[in-house]
């Protein structure tokens, strides 16, 4: 039995009353509608704010790869006024060479002068090549580079995330080096990195090795750049055998091949 209901409307003004028959059949359809529309509105509703976040995540993407162009161009600069100084350097010690005085006309005063000289000019070499050493100009272990810095699709998610570093694929177990001469900052196991170690070499560069299978060096030592530091492994989440290599200049990850890295082949 089809049953009907009566919807009574009182008006705010005047004393006519209007009366609306409903069949339990129209309800129904009413409260199908009705729920048709509130989940229409939801879906549009969510992929509104879900565009409205990816929009956002792209903004923040380019302004972090505008921030990397900066800072790799203040490390092209610095990289430029060191080499500048080693040339002055050489112009310097040639100067002084040329104009040494014969053994026959040598004055007390004159050797006092050139030999201070000599030391102040040794000092800047020193600087120089201490300088030199630590910037990480080499990789760190052998392989091909299958994933640089950038954005990339997640592999967990599949969905565009920043990568700020170099995976390069190798067997557990191989050998990682310093690409140059640093301080180890930290040393041990660092939440989805694995086992990570990460170096220090001045002038605002950091660089960082994760995913190893094992740790050769221990917080606040000094090493050399060529000196093993650890096994490349498949630690923390990984999805296979690698090493995971950041270079980070002033805290901002840069990828070193365009202008660092002189060779394919590890340290030496």
């Amino acid at each position: 039995m089809n049953k009907t209901y009566s919807i009574l409307i009182l008006p705010w003004h005047g004393t006519q009353m209007r009366r609306l028959n409903l069949s339990q059949k129209s309800i129904r359809y009413l409260l199908a509608g009705g729920g048709l529309l509130l989940a229409v509105g939801g879906w549009l509703t969510g992929d509104y704010l879900w565009m409205k976040m990816q929009k956002k995540g792209l903004k923040e993407l380019r302004m972090e790869a505008l921030t990397q162009r900066e800072q790799l161009s203040v490390l092209q600069e610095q990289t430029k006024n060191i080499q500048l100084l080693f040339a002055n350097w050489k112009g310097l010690q040639k100067s002084i060479q040329s104009s040494l005085p014969s053994q026959n006309r040598s004055a007390v005063n004159g050797h006092i002068a050139i030999e201070e000289l000599e030391k102040s000019l040794a000092s800047l070499r020193t600087e120089l090549e201490r300088l030199i050493a630590s910037v990480p100009s080499a990789m760190p272990a052998k392989g091909h580079v299958t994933s640089g810095v950038g954005t990339r699709p997640s592999p967990w998610t599949g969905k565009p995330e920043f990568h700020s570093g170099l995976d390069i694929p190798n067997p557990v177990g191989t050998p990682v080096h310093a690409p140059g001469d640093g301080v180890v900052e930290s040393a041990g196991v660092s939440n989805g990195n694995g086992q990570t170690v990460i170096l220090n070499h001045g002038q605002g560069i950091v660089t960082q090795y994760s995913h190893l299978s094992k740790i050769q060096v221990k917080k606040g030592d000094r090493v050399r750049k060529g000196e093993q530091i650890a096994e490349s492994g498949n630690t923390g989440k990984s999805t296979s055998p690698h090493l995971h290599y950041e270079v980070r200049v002033n805290g901002v990850p840069i990828d070193p091949r365009p202008n660092l890295i002189r060779q394919n082949s590890p340290s030496s």
